[in-house]
């Protein structure tokens, strides 16, 4: 029996969703078809995992008498492939061939769903729980202190991950949501605020998550910040665009806007694109660049307003089917080995 979906339920990145089977997907960006999610597969119940040829964690966890297994690497190419032949032999509605990508994806339908998390609701009813563990605890204390000195309402943020779904041990982490771009950069400044005056650490051994700045330790406990679009940000629907794939491209160049770099997909509008090596023959001129989209959650928020940036991804031509208007994007994440954004230093020569 599937769930009884919030009227209007529309699907945003991240939301976990629960399937009659037992698999935990999460949902990926904001242009869904009707009547489904695209997602990813988070977690496996141990009795389907046989089926998947892919590492796993060594770490269990339990969601309503089932064990759960999580796969070792999520996006990689050749995962992905699995997971998809993995899909059409237990659960093949899940598989979308979209018409708009030209290539098939996993996409959820409402029916086949049994439960739904949403972070912001996730939230709300732990602060309705009790007892609470120390995790839980911890959590809200996090949102607290972050919401008091960045001025973002506690309305506006949400919960993730394990703890979201009740299943988290007590070394998990805390994965938080905010709600919102603007919301984000203020949260984003206190978190900073905070760790200079020692009340958390940020995490920056990895060069990349030091930039991003979204990891940290609060009172001995893992967390995590992530972004998530309010209603009124999404600005794009299933259906209005086209994108057609081009073929593989490396360059330079510089953001010139990221008021969308925080959220999944990011978004870092970019100028002044120059090739790092050769162009290949018969593609638009790197000049005609205009956006980079890092699918890839990793390479969300590396890069601000005004840095120069290293980039290897898919060229696509993204079409306005109402206006015929064309773009030119720079896809990171589209499946293919090495792809990613690299930050570069002011003096850097390409």
């Amino acid at each position: 029996m599937s769930m009884q979906l919030p009227e209007g339920y529309r699907p945003r990145d991240g939301d976990i969703l629960v399937t009659r089977e037992g698999l935990v997907f999460y949902a990926f960006g904001y242009e869904h078809p009707p009547m489904r999610a695209f997602a990813f597969l988070k977690y496996v119940p141990s009795e389907l995992a046989k089926g998947l040829d892919v590492d796993f964690l060594s770490t269990r966890w339990k969601f309503q008498g089932k064990i759960l297994l999580r796969p070792r690497e999520l996006f990689s190419p050749g995962n992905w492939r699995k997971v998809l032949d993995f899909l059409k032999s237990k659960a093949p509605e899940y598989v979308f061939s979209c018409p708009f990508l030209g290539k098939e994806m996993i996409a959820i339908p409402f029916p086949s769903l049994e439960h739904v998390f949403i972070p912001s609701e996730a939230l709300k009813e732990l602060k309705k729980l009790r007892p609470l563990d120390r995790l839980q605890r911890r959590a809200l204390e996090l949102v607290e202190l972050l919401s008091s000195t960045s001025s973002v309402p506690e309305e506006l943020f949400g919960l993730h991950g394990s703890l979201a779904m009740n299943m988290h041990a007590p070394w998990s982490d805390v994965d938080l949501v905010v709600y919102g771009s603007r919301e984000f950069r203020a949260v984003e400044a206190a978190v900073r605020e905070l760790a200079g005056e020692g009340v958390l650490e940020l995490l920056s051994d990895d060069p990349i998550e030091a930039r991003r700045g979204m990891k940290g330790v609060f009172k001995g406990t893992k967390f995590t910040y992530t972004a998530v679009r309010k209603l009124d940000e999404i600005r794009t629907s299933y259906g209005e665009r086209a994108y057609v794939p081009l073929g593989q491209v490396e360059l330079t160049c510089r953001v010139v806007g990221d008021d969308e770099a925080m959220f999944r997909p990011a978004i870092y509008r970019i100028s002044g694109c120059r090739p790092v090596g050769r162009w290949p023959g018969g593609l638009p001129e790197p000049g005609q660049v205009e956006r980079v989209v890092a699918n890839i959650g990793l390479y969300r928020n590396v890069a601000r307003a005004g840095e120069e940036i290293h980039v290897r991804g898919a060229l696509e031509r993204v079409l306005e089917l109402a206006s015929g208007r064309e773009s030119y994007q720079v896809v990171v994440g589209s499946g293919m080995p090495g792809e990613g954004i690299w930050p570069l230093k002011p003096n850097h020569k390409a």
